[in-house]
């Protein structure tokens, strides 16, 4: 068992638990006030270039040229297509649109893309999620008339391309109050300018807000931190998201099995996004996109099934891959370095990120997985650790790469095969040189001890309303310390525990995810800590208290 390291805020069990929450979040008290979206959000104009974008767009609207949505393979660009596709249908304007396929042509608009639309006859290209840095794929388009209206989230590497106009939080000179917006959120930011233009108040208002399922699903799959403005657009699209009536999403949610009255972030991130995904990871992000936005439920309910069989397959391949991976670690003679490499050329370039994803995990350090492309070049996902921004070190061996990028915790590269070992070599020194032990024990954060007596429905529904969680709003975690293990029950073949823990004269059911292999380090009748979170579980009918385990430790 991997225990954690520990930290626990909070030992005082006289405050309240809900202060105690936001208190630990930098959240005010006011934060479960009721409001109204209008009252958190931003106005688009305070976007940089919003007004040229309008412009030019309506121009465009205004002549009858032919324009085309350029989107992204990932869920944050298609959910930033669809929201684009479905402000054209709203004024009663074609459309065409294009995603890039991951492998076939890479990120962002590139001039072979630029020479495929030019053929289609387009006039105006809007970019969502992608374009920042295209500026070789933006001149090449003014040289064939076409005019770029780009709309992204991500950082401003080097010059700005010289589009008619470059909407985007996170340029060099944005005063955009809040930058950690997703590409779907930024696209609608563009149709809410657009909609005051075109739309009388009361029915663009409408409109917006039935759009603020698919800016919740971008928001949640790109994890941006649930403050500020997306706090309020993911708290009202997930509503939207309840009752939504997209035959798409109604048929996805079936088929993911989505059935809760509520759907939350968790709903989003591990059921619906990952078939979203799937698409764009094995084949085209196509197929995902006609789901959103098709209009008809057969259409909807076949879409859904073949993204849920191309989910069942991501997942066998992805299993394929981590065994594979893990063979290779294990056999290893000599001690783990503090960063781990693998490679295979047979695995797919869509997959290698969710292998060095569940490596890091697995291993608490660092870890790159690579796959080969066409010309032999190392493709790499790397996934790494709070102690340890991948991204910063990757900038020092630049020299080895054609190409690179990413954040704190995720990047992707590709290196020369000639280069590949001498890099494996020089980062691998670096990295156990630069990280200490301590560094590879992964971080537990406890809101509070608990007691028994504020172990409740009541307090789980209390701390719902804190909600919803995710990136920068996590889900609380308690720790009840000086609990006795009751029963140990393995689910689902062994994967899974159901524990029951007592403590004075009450006890409480317990599951532990993906713990089977733990079963043999605890004993009926162990005196243990027990940090969780605590949910509630609506099962056939029935209501009642369920404590997720985090991490268990022997008491002291």
């Amino acid at each position: 068992m991997l225990h954690k390291k520990w930290k626990i805020l909070n030992t005082d069990v006289s405050k309240s638990i809900i202060d105690v929450v936001l208190q630990n979040r930098n959240l005010p008290p006011t934060h479960m006030d009721p409001f109204r979206l209008s009252e958190r959000m931003h106005s688009p104009y305070l976007l940089p270039d919003m007004e040229k974008g309008v412009s030019r767009i309506l121009k465009a609207i205004e002549n009858n040229e032919k324009i085309l949505i350029f989107g992204d393979y990932d869920v944050d660009g298609m959910t930033s297509t669809a929201l684009m596709v479905f402000f054209f249908r709203k004024i009663n304007y074609p459309l065409e649109f294009m995603l890039p396929h991951r492998e076939k042509d890479g990120y962002g608009l590139r001039p072979a893309s630029v020479d495929a639309i030019a053929e289609k006859g387009v006039q105006l290209v809007i970019t969502v999620d992608n374009g920042i840095s295209s500026g070789e794929a933006v001149d090449l388009a003014a040289s064939k008339d076409i005019d770029i209206v780009v709309t992204d989230h991500h950082l401003q590497e080097g010059a700005l391309p010289n589009a008619a106009a470059v909407i985007n939080p996170n340029r060099i000179d944005s005063e955009y109050p809040f930058k950690s917006i997703c590409g779907a959120v930024v696209a609608f930011k563009l149709i809410y300018a657009l909609s005051e233009k075109l739309m009388p108040e009361d029915e663009y208002k409408n409109f917006l807000m039935n759009l603020l399922d698919l800016a919740a699903i971008g928001t949640i799959s790109d994890v941006m931190p649930l403050r500020d403005e997306n706090y309020a657009i993911v708290k009202f699209g997930l509503k939207v998201l309840s009752g939504t009536k997209r035959p798409g999403l109604v048929e996805l949610k079936k088929i993911s099995g989505v059935k809760e009255k509520t759907v939350t972030p968790i709903s989003v991130g591990f059921f619906l996004a990952p078939r979203l995904n799937a698409s764009g990871r094995l084949e085209s992000a196509e197929t995902a996109l006609k789901l959103l936005i098709t209009r008809s439920p057969e259409e909807a309910r076949d879409l859904a099934q073949y993204l849920d069989m191309l989910n069942r397959k991501r997942q066998g391949l992805q299993n394929d891959y981590l065994t594979s991976a893990l063979d290779e670690i294990t056999a290893l003679d000599e001690p783990l370095d503090k960063v781990l490499f693998v490679e295979n050329s047979e695995w797919q370039a869509g997959l290698i990120g969710l292998v060095s994803g569940r490596l890091k995990e697995q291993y608490a350090r660092p870890s790159f997985a690579f796959t080969r492309d066409a010309n032999g070049n190392y493709v790499g996902s790397a996934r790494s650790i709070e102690a340890f921004h991948v991204t910063n070190a990757l900038t020092r061996f630049k020299d080895y790469f054609t190409n690179y990028g990413g954040h704190h915790k995720a990047a992707g590269l590709t290196v020369p095969a000639e280069k590949y070992e001498a890099f494996k070599k020089e980062f691998t020194a670096y990295v156990n040189e630069t990280l200490m032990d301590e560094d590879l024990i992964p971080l537990l954060e406890i809101d509070s001890v608990i007691e028994i007596d504020q172990l409740s429905i009541n307090t789980a529904q209390m701390i719902g309303e804190i909600g919803p969680f995710g990136e920068t709003n996590s889900e609380p975690v308690f720790v009840l310390k000086n609990a006795r293990i009751r029963d140990i029950i393995l689910m689902s073949a062994g994967r899974h525990l159901k524990l029951v823990v007592e403590k004075g004269n009450q006890a409480f059911e317990c599951v532990w995810w993906n713990a089977g292999e733990n079963k043999d380090e605890i004993r009926f009748g162990e005196m243990i800590d027990a940090a969780f979170k605590m949910n509630i579980n609506n099962w056939r009918g029935s209501t009642k208290l369920q404590l997720v385990i985090e991490d268990i430790k022997e008491a002291v």
